[in-house]
Formats: structure tokens, C-alpha cells, sequence
């Protein structure tokens, strides 16, 4: 029987065969196969992935993890981290920031290279800041003020002997203890007076000197000691000499002293026993050793914690309470360098290169023994290059350290903010490497940081901060102003206009110029603030979101309905019809299906690449040699990217 029909006729070539055929024009169909399959959301709280509006939505509320993480939504990241900052305060919990701004503590003196501490006089809670500069030393305890306003006292020369160049300061709270490079005695002074010149010390030669946990160590050259209140060394007790390194400081333990050291060129750190009976130090004994080639530069002890400033970054250890073990956590290395370190309330701040501080939360771990950290303050220089941090204190909640090319540097007296900062999110990316196009931004920010001009009312009779009333939210743009930065996988960026609170944006610069190429397997996100007009005065970021459009490459779903028949009839019964072998025809198909072979498919003048993925036999009847079905074949085909 031949069947006539006004059909398409269409072709599929399998291998180098081509196979022709004409379709049910009334049952074909060609649909774009949906992006995102159907999500059901099974978490016990309603969150991004509880929304159904077609775009794919990140948001952060949280940057209390610290710098150091490059993907935001990788399976692995954390979302309460971010990439890099700098000039942003993030240890406000649900919000960053700008941070103080710097100011020079020098008053016209010459501090470069300079020994810089802070110590508090027992007799009067006071805090002095000492700063050593070559043989001359200085003192004052108003360095929260203003730049020239400091009062630097100068510390007569010693009242016996010559003025050598000052190797290190220490204190007990009692007296400064003084010790010079030259094979000169340390001296002593009163602490914060100057009335009498520092006196003799004993009759040793120490270079550097510790107290801690109520014990004078000194070190001279490679030999370290306890000494006594005359400046000598204690009798029976710890006196250990190094053959191939340097001593560099002590910290207090739980059972005893740690004392870190720099041998044939790698970090060590040594323990030291304290006697059971007699109180005296044992000799030092070496519990741990960092690897090879990463000296220390500085260490310390504080919460629980050994903390060591190191050539290669910060190390976080914990020790063993009883025989003083040490185990150390990798190192931080994104800030280079760590120089000098200083510990207060939950952080520790870590001195770098460039005048650069920043700062560690000892309470909040991204992974074990690597705390939260970021950038902190930064120098204002005093008219050189800002160079490496190498001394670091704190006061009344004030950072204070030195630059080495351009000396004290401070918080400024006023509580001035930086001027502007940044804080780089990360690449995010959706956590697939197809195409996106980001489409829009909002930003949320604290009431704190909006000026009581916007918080008014329609009732003119009702002021702002009546007891009785409460605020309720604005979408006004005050207290400094916040753009974004957002940049595709080629480098290309555009800048935001200001951010105005809870004000959906299109991700496009303030003139209108739109990101190009718009689509983009992961985007860069970075906020710009920028502090307010009245200098104490900056935004506070509590939340952003983006949104964006999946933008992979689209796949065709076509439902080609083949007439499978002895005898076909071609398009409108002109011609002659044409013969099938329906068996043969069938396996070829169905063979391509199973092989997921790459078949090239026209109907009329489109040619594609497609894959059979599906095929369904509607037959009739048998064919007249009984040897296989003849009717209708329904191939699934999905076009090939």
C-alpha cells in the first residue's frame, strides 16, 4: 500500500549513510529544553534556595571568617569569608565598614628604624610609650594625641658610661630596663621618669631583654638567661647557649616557658621547665620546629595560643599542658611576611610589609588552627616609602606601631575613618562553570550609618527619637555612599552609581555603560566605600544580594515523527514512492540511540548536530513480508552544542 500525505521531508545522516524520510508534520515538535530542572526545597529553614523567580540568587551577611578565600560559593567555601580588603573593618558581627585612619606620633623627630613599646606603670595604671632611636631614647604618655601635640620626653644619658646605640627595652612595671649593642651594661630607669639618669645594670652585656611572667630573661648573642633584680644571672637556674642560631623571645606557658629561636636558618621553639621544688628554670629543650627555610620574627603567647610572626606569614599553635609539646597550624602567607605581633582582647594584630597591619580573631576558625584574619590599619608615612611593621602595642583599645621608614604611627586623635576602602568578595560563580548574566544589586545598610535627616516623619508635630516611636527603615543615601565594582571573566568592569539602601540596581555604571561581554562563567564583586563629609563618619554594609540568569549553551528537544512504511509516497504524491526496508531502517536508528552516536540532521534548509535519545514505535500493521512493524517511528533528538 503506498501512503500519500503532505509531509516535510527530512534527512539524518548515520556515519556516511544518509537516511530519508517523511515526517507527521502534525505531531512533530520542536521546544528548547528547559535550563533549571524542578528544585524542591527540603531544608528545615526557608532560605535562597526557597525562591522560585527564575534567577539564581547570592547574598552574604556575614564577614566574620576573614580574608583569604578567592571562590565565594564554592561546595567548600564559607560564606561568611571574602577574598581581600583593605581600609574595612569586618569584626563587627553583620557588618563591615571603614576603619580608622593613621596619623604620625613622631612631633617632628627623625624616627626611623626605631624601637617602639608600650608598658603600663604598676604604681599609677599609666601607659608609657617608650621609642628608642640609635642611643637616644624617648618616652610620653599622651601618644593618643594629635600629631603635634605628643610630648616626647627624652631619657637623660646614662649616668655612667657612654650612650651606645639601644638594642631592646623591657619592663616590669616598675622600671624601663635598657640594653645597647656595644659591650656596654644595661641600664635601669624608673618607669615614666626622668628625674634621675638610667643607671647601671649589673656587669653582663645582654642584647635584648624579656619580662615575662615576672622573670627578666636576657639574651646575649646566642646565650640566654634569667636574670636577677641586680642584673645578674640566677644562680643554678636556665643558661643555655646556642652553637648554630640566635634567640629571638620568650613566652609564658602552662607548665613553663617557650622560647623561640632561629637555627641554621629554620624556626624552632624550645620549651623550658620550671623546677617542682626550687622554682629554677631547666635547661632548653627543643618540642617543635617549623620547616625548613621559614625563620620566626616574632612570638608570642596569649589566650591559650603560641602565635608566631614568621619570613613565610602567622602560625597559630597550641601546646601540651604538662610537657609542653607544641602543634602548629598552616601558615597564613596571603599578608607575606609577618614581622611583630601584639595581642588584646580576642585578636592578635601582625605587623607586614608596606606599613601594613593586619589582624587575626582567635575566637573564630576558618580551619584548624587558621583564625578569621584580614587587613588592618595602614601608615600615613611620615614623607618616606612606607616600609615593614616591626613593633606593634596597644592601649586603651588603640592600635599603635611603627613603620620602620617613617616611625610611630597611630590611630588619628580625632577618630577620623579612612578615607575610603574596599572589600573584594571573591569570584562568584554559582558553583558551575556555564554562563551566567548578572542582572542586578542591592545593598542593605545599618540605620547607624544614616544621618537623622532622612529619619523623618510626615506628621511634622512627631520628632525623630521620641520614646514612643521607632524606626522603620529608609531608602535614603547618607553617611558617606557605597558603589560596586563587578568584573567578567575577560577583566572587563564597570563601576557602579552610589548604592542607595534597599534599592535594586541593573549591573551597569553610573553613566548607563553596561558590562560587555555580559556573559560570564563567574563575576568579581567588589564594594567601594567611601566615607561621609563629616570625617567620623562612614557606611555600614549589613547585607548584599545579587541576581542572575543561567546562560548556558541551549539544547533542542525535537520530536520527529517518522512515517515508517513499506511504501511512502513523496511530498504532495509527486514522484514516485519511495521503498523502505522498516527493519533496516529501525536498527539503523536505533543503534545511533544506543551508541549516542552524533547524527547530522536537515529538515528543509537547517542543518544541526543532534543525538537520538529516545525512540517510540507506533505500528499498524505488519509489513507485507512479515519481517517488522510498519507506522508511525517518534524519535526524541537533542540538538548537539
Amino acid at each position: 500500500m503506498v501512503h500519500k500525505a503532505e509531509r516535510l521531508p527530512v534527512t539524518l545522516t548515520i556515519g556516511s549513510k544518509e537516511h530519508k524520510y517523511n515526517i507527521e508534520v502534525d505531531q512533530y515538535r520542536r521546544t528548547a529544553v528547559p535550563l533549571l530542572r524542578e528544585q524542591r526545597d527540603t531544608s528545615n529553614e526557608a532560605g535562597e534556595q526557597s525562591i522560585n523567580n527564575q534567577f539564581w540568587l547570592r547574598s552574604q551577611t556575614s564577614w566574620e571568617l576573614g580574608s583569604g578565600q578567592k571562590y565565594f560559593d564554592k561546595v567548600k567555601s564559607d560564606r561568611s569569608r571574602f577574598n581581600t580588603s583593605s581600609g574595612v573593618d569586618v569584626w563587627t558581627e553583620g557588618q563591615f565598614s571603614l576603619l580608622p585612619l593613621c596619623e604620625t606620633k613622631n612631633n617632628l623627630l627623625s624616627l626611623t628604624g626605631v624601637i617602639m613599646k608600650i608598658f603600663r606603670r604598676s604604681s599609677n595604671s599609666t601607659d608609657y610609650m617608650y621609642v628608642a632611636s640609635a642611643s637616644t631614647l624617648y618616652f610620653c604618655s599622651n601618644f593618643s594625641a594629635a600629631d603635634g601635640s605628643v610630648s616626647w620626653t627624652t631619657v637623660s644619658a646614662p649616668a655612667s658610661g657612654s650612650a651606645e646605640v639601644i638594642t631592646d627595652i623591657a619592663s616590669d612595671g616598675t622600671n624601663v630596663y635598657i640594653a645597647y649593642g656595644s659591650a656596654r651594661v644595661p641600664t635601669k630607669q624608673t618607669l615614666g621618669d626622668n628625674s634621675s639618669a638610667p643607671a647601671n645594670f649589673g656587669s653582663l652585656n645582654p642584647d635584648y631583654f624579656d619580662v615575662v611572667s615576672g622573670r627578666l630573661f636576657a639574651i646575649d648573642g646566642n646565650n640566654i638567661s634569667e636574670y636577677n633584680s641586680s642584673g645578674a644571672k640566677v644562680s643554678s637556674s636556665m643558661d643555655s647557649t646556642l652553637y648554630d642560631g640566635e634567640w629571638l623571645s620568650v613566652a609564658a606557658g602552662p607548665a613553663g616557658f617557650y622560647i623561640a629561636s632561629n637555627t641554621a636558618g629554620t624556626g624552632v621553639i624550645n620549651f623550658v621547665k620550671i623546677g617542682n621544688t626550687d622554682g629554677l628554670l631547666q635547661e632548653a629543650q627543643q618540642v617543635a620546629e617549623l620547616p625548613r627555610g621559614e625563620k620566626i620574627n616574632d612570638m608570642i603567647s596569649y589566650g591559650g595560643f603560641l602565635v608566631f610572626a614568621t619570613s613565610k606569614g602567622l602560625r597559630i599553635a597550641t601546646t601540651e599542658p604538662t610537657a609542653g609539646g607544641v602543634t602548629y597550624g598552616p601558615v597564613i602567607d596571603g599578608a607575606g611576611e609577618a614581622y611583630s605581633l601584639v595581642a588584646d582582647e580576642r585578636f592578635v594584630w601582625f605587623g607586614g610589609g608596606s606599613g601594613k597591619v593586619y589582624r587575626a580573631d582567635l575566637s573564630k576558625f576558618s580551619e584548624t588552627l587558621v583564625p578569621a584574619w584580614a587587613p588592618d590599619l595602614v601608615s600615613v608615612g611620615d614623607g618616606n616609602l612606607l616600609s615593614n611593621v616591626t613593633y606593634l602595642a596597644r592601649s586603651d583599645g588603640k592600635t599603635y606601631f611603627v613603620d620602620a621608614g617613617n616611625g610611630v604611627q597611630g590611630q588619628q586623635y580625632q577618630g577620623n575613618l579612612v578615607a575610603s576602602g574596599t572589600l573584594n568578595v571573591g569570584d562568584i560563580r554559582w558553583n558551575t562553570e556555564f554562563d551566567k548574566v548578572l542582572r542586578t544589586l542591592e545593598i542593605r545598610r545599618h540605620t547607624a550609618s544614616l544621618t537623622s535627616a532622612v529619619r523623618t516623619w510626615g506628621d511634622a508635630n512627631v520628632a525623630w527619637g521620641d520614646a514612643d516611636e521607632f524606626w522603620v527603615g529608609q531608602t535614603a543615601n547618607v553617611g558617606g555612599s557605597v558603589t560596586a565594582t563587578v568584573t567578567n571573566d575577560n577583566g572587563d568592569s564597570v563601576t557602579t552609581g552610589v548604592l542607595s539602601n534597599k534599592i535594586k540596581v541593573n549591573i551597569e555604571a553610573a553613566d548607563g555603560t553596561e558590562l560587555v561581554p555580559t556573559l560570564s562563567e563567574s563575576f568579581k564583586l567588589q564594594f567601594n566605600l567611601t566615607r561621609d563629609s563629616v570625617a567620623t563618619d562612614g557606611p555600614v554594609v549589613e547585607s548584599w544580594r545579587v541576581e542572575a540568569f543561567a546562560a548556558p549553551t541551549r539544547v533542542d528537544e525535537i520530536v520527529l515523527p517518522v512515517i515508517l512504511k513499506s511504501r511512502v509516497a513523496t511530498s504532495r504524491g509527486m514522484g514516485s514512492a519511495a521503498a523502505y526496508n522498516t527493519k533496516e531502517e529501525y536498527e539503523a536508528l536505533n543503534t545511533a540511540m544506543v551508541n549516542k552516536q552524533i547524527v547530522t540532521y536537515n529538515e528543509g534548509s537547517r542543518s544541526e548536530s543532534v543525538v537520538i535519545d529516545q525512540i517510540q514505535m507506533a505500528p499498524e500493521k505488519l509489513a507485507d513480508d512479515g519481517t517488522w512493524w510498519e507506522g508511525v517511528c517518534t524519535l526524541r533528538l537533542l540538538t548537539v552544542p
